[in-house]
């Protein structure tokens, strides 16, 4: 994945975007952590599955949400700008 890394206008027209970054930067860490700690998982259907498989699941999808919520809130500014900008002339 290619990070966004805001640029100091971007920053200056919405500061959030600062966080944003910092957000899918962990994001993407924490699914390529995941992954490597259970290269198998989707293979492997234990019964019951081990608590850590459980966990691991439960967070990779949190982390997904993390991930849509923070490219709802960029379309969002997106949209924003786009709305100042339109001139009603």
């Amino acid at each position: 994945m290619r990070l966004r890394r805001p640029r100091v206008e971007d920053l200056y027209a919405a500061p959030e975007l600062a966080v944003l970054a910092v957000l899918e930067a962990a994001v993407d860490v924490s699914l390529v952590a995941l992954v490597a700690a259970h290269p198998d998982d989707h293979e492997l259907e234990d019964d019951p599955p081990p608590p850590e498989r459980v966990a691991a699941r439960a967070l990779v999808e949190a982390v997904r949400n993390v991930a849509d919520a923070v490219n709802r809130y960029r379309l969002a500014l997106r949209l924003s700008r786009d709305r100042d900008r339109i001139m009603p002339f």
